[in-house]
């Protein structure tokens, strides 16, 4: 127990940022960064995706912030008279003071949450790659990731290196605007990432006539992959030279693809002797109009 006013735990943590580019010519560049964060609000969940239920805790006596180090490198072009820009950039980033919960961990309603919490070490890596056009009718980019981050944790997975929740293989972007004329435009864009990594059952038993799920390897299972296609098309109205305006058609997830939100496991109500898999998902195509 600590008193009105006491301080129950101090952390002192700089955040150093260096950047250096090197010019090679008006076209092109070479730069790199060092870079450290510091977080002081930790997620705590056992779902597999963000759920009202996720509880955020703060540094503790027993829960340190989390520190990452990364350092980045990347190659800059611009090209056709800065009609083009290309980007390419590679990072790798250690991180201190990760968490994760125990094997069976109970965080419902549970006011010793820190009592459920294992530490350890992660680990992030990847490529990216963008490739836009700037100017002229048609506009847009095309981007690509692809980035791995693992963790670490004494108690989990026989104390080996496992993807974090966040690991995404591979993410894929596409954008496109076109210029109709002074009044009308369309856009479109294109996402696609690798599902996240998640901890399945691998197996059952029963007990008691109830059915008990047997877990081997944490986050050892994906979610299906994720995509949708956006579409849009926009009216600009009156435009002086104090305001503007326009009026904005979209529709999201254009052609209804039934994105994941959650995957839970039941028994079969025709033969109990075997486990179905029961996909949710939140909605299809979504159309709006905005006016701005």
């Amino acid at each position: 127990t600590y008193g009105k006013g006491e301080i129950v735990k101090n952390y002192v943590n700089i955040e150093p940022r260096i950047n250096i580019a090197w010019i090679l010519n008006d076209q092109s560049s070479l730069k790199t960064s060092y870079t450290r964060n510091t977080q002081n609000l930790h997620l705590v969940s056992n779902s597999t995706s963000s759920m009202p239920t996720d509880i955020w805790i703060s540094s503790s006596n027993n829960v340190k912030p989390e520190i990452s180090d990364q350092l980045s490198l990347g190659y800059f072009l611009n090209f056709s008279k800065d009609k083009y820009q290309f980007s390419s950039e590679i990072y790798y980033r250690w991180m201190q003071n990760q968490i994760d919960l125990k094997n069976g961990a109970d965080i419902n309603a549970n006011d010793k949450i820190e009592g459920e919490l294992l530490f350890g070490v992660g680990r992030a890596y990847g490529l990216e790659l963008l490739l836009k056009k700037k100017t002229g009718k048609i506009t847009g980019w095309i981007g690509y990731t692809y980035s791995t981050s693992e963790r670490r944790i004494d108690g989990v997975n026989n104390d080996k290196w496992y993807p974090a929740k966040q690991d995404i293989k591979h993410d894929v972007s596409v954008v496109g605007i076109y210029e109709l004329n002074k009044k009308w435009s369309v856009s479109a864009s294109w996402v696609y990432n690798t599902g996240n990594a998640v901890t399945f059952p691998s197996g059952k038993y029963i007990i008691n006539g109830n059915v008990q799920y047997y877990y081997t390897e944490r986050n050892g299972y994906r979610m299906p992959d994720y995509h949708r296609l956006d579409i849009g098309a926009t009216r600009s109205l009156k435009k002086t030279k104090q305001f503007e305006s326009s009026l904005n058609f979209s529709v999201y997830n254009a052609y209804g693809h039934k994105n994941p939100f959650s995957i839970d496991f039941q028994q079969d109500e025709n033969d109990p002797s075997k486990t179905v898999a029961v996909k949710t998902y939140l909605f299809t195509y979504v159309p709006s109009i905005t006016y701005n």
